[in-house]
């Protein structure tokens, strides 16, 4: 029988588990959803309970679906970043799940941003200052459920997966690198954060490589679907992950994932420095990092567009009716910050904004000036990374804006580079699927799949920068009415 991994995507809306075989075919695959829920201003969490039910729905199916044909040989985890959760000795969650979306530590991070202790936490580990760290929401709960802070473990959600699984608190070095409390270079908990909280390190789950295995000791699943004496590699982060399932772990490529949120990234060199701190560092494996920035603002702003002003109609569509405006939107300029805003401007009171608006603007503009502005967005990150990175020599695009053709070239007019779309559907779940081949040194040789490229228009680019620094400066000239406004 063929041998095949298990890969397990905990995303921020749905889990996906993925059978593949060493050739990089996917011979099933389940995705199971679950909620997130606002009960406040700021507030974005979920039931950590529901995510385990889904892993295990979707980990059963698949299972099931294969039984008898192929040899499971691993199971690996990628999952989403910055999730906290505090939980009873016995593993029970003694609180929500809050996940990176979770802005309510806003305060205490832009306190604590642009400090001499906040540049330290950020060389040191590699996160941003920002509601979205662990860290900073540990400031929160300090100050508003310090009862929290003497709860057993403190853990994210793959943690808390794993540890239904095996018994174990293990976290890998990618997601550990993502919390704010962890020293990337040393590979271990930064004591001085820990301390700044007021908590302990036992506290923390138990840093480990993501191809380090563990086995199953839940016996309800582990004797059902007779995985017992298999391995399951922790794995890594969906970030990094997406990097090594793009095959983009080559200095001078540069990913640009743009979903519901977004990301660019690029290996880092060792001598990467930023000293503006506008760049995250996550760990892939303990000799590789990944550098870049994220966007709170993707396909989300039109999704909300939609909703409000189109009856819903899907994402292509809209991306061909918004292409009907001309370019620039004849002075209609948007900022697309509808939730804050991560990289490069770290600003969580940011908010959209339309601007220059005239009685000949139609629905169509309005649209395409979210579609521009988005891309904006997206080059700010691209020439931050450029700047301490030095020029990319292939840019590789993925995500679900890559089904709107139109805004794929959109993209790269602003940019001003040829854009190539990923032939790897599900990049983050293929790179756990592939970390646990390389673990179990099976030659992992993924066929060849055939992709598009986009080429940028010379004068679209040269329109599109002129808007660009007005985008800029729209942002700059708001920045202080947005924290009035929202603080």
């Amino acid at each position: 029988m063929t041998p095949f991994v298990l890969a397990i995507d905990i995303g921020t809306t749905s889990t996906k588990v993925l059978a593949v075989l060493p050739n990089g075919q996917v011979i099933k695959s389940l995705q199971s959803f679950y909620p997130t829920h606002y009960p406040a201003p700021g507030f974005a969490e979920q039931d950590p309970k529901q995510i385990l039910e889904a892993v295990y729905h979707c980990i059963g199916g698949v299972l099931d679906s294969v039984s008898g044909i192929d040899q499971l040989v691993g199971i690996s985890f990628s999952s989403a970043m910055h999730s906290l959760m505090a939980v009873d000795h016995r593993g029970e969650p003694q609180s929500p799940l809050m996940i990176w979306a979770d802005t309510r530590s806003s305060s205490h991070a832009q306190a604590l941003r642009n400090t001499s202790w906040g540049d330290e936490l950020h060389e040191c580990t590699g996160t941003a200052v920002h509601p979205m760290s662990p860290f900073c929401k540990f400031l929160w709960w300090k100050e508003n459920q310090p009862a929290l802070l003497s709860a057993y473990k403190f853990i994210s959600i793959k943690e808390y997966v794993l540890y239904q699984l095996t018994g174990q608190f293990l976290v890998d070095y990618s997601i550990a690198s993502a919390t704010g409390l962890f020293e990337i270079d040393n590979l271990q908990w930064f004591s001085k954060a820990i301390d700044w909280i007021g908590i302990k390190a036992s506290q923390l789950s138990s840093p480990v490589p993501g191809d380090q295995p563990v086995f199953i000791q839940n016996n309800s699943i582990a004797f059902s679907k007779n995985v017992k004496d298999i391995p399951v590699f922790p794995g890594a982060s969906d970030g990094c992950l997406a990097q090594l399932g793009s095959d983009a772990l080559d200095t001078g490529t540069l990913t640009i994932t743009l979903g519901t949120s977004g990301a660019v990234r690029r290996v880092a060199l060792p001598s990467l420095q930023d000293p503006e701190h506008r760049l995250f560092r996550y760990i892939l494996y303990p000799d590789t990092l990944i550098t870049g920035g994220a966007t709170n603002n993707g396909t989300v702003v039109l999704d909300w567009f939609a909703k409000q002003f189109e009856a819903g109609v899907d994402l292509a569509s809209l991306v061909k009716k918004a292409v009907t405006a001309p370019l620039g939107c004849e002075g209609l300029l948007a900022l697309p910050y509808l939730l804050g805003e991560r990289a490069p401007i770290f600003d969580p009171y940011a908010r959209g904004v339309f601007f220059n608006v005239s009685p000949g603007h139609t629905r169509e503009h309005f649209a395409r000036a979210l579609l521009e502005a988005v891309c904006y967005e997206v080059r700010s990150i691209v020439d931050s990374v450029e700047t301490v990175c030095g020029t990319s020599d292939r840019i590789i695009v993925s995500g679900g804006f890559t089904h709107a053709p139109a805004w794929v070239q959109m993209l790269g007019d602003v940019i001003g580079k040829e854009l190539v779309i990923s032939g790897v559907h599900d990049a983050s779940a293929m790179g756990a699927a592939r970390m646990a081949f390389q673990a179990l040194k099976i030659p992992y040789k993924p066929n060849a799949v055939e992709v598009d490229s986009y080429s940028p228009n010379p004068e679209a680019h040269t329109l599109y920068t002129q808007h660009f620094e007005r985008f800029n400066q729209l942002y700059v000239s708001l920045k202080a009415v947005f924290e009035a406004a929202n603080r």
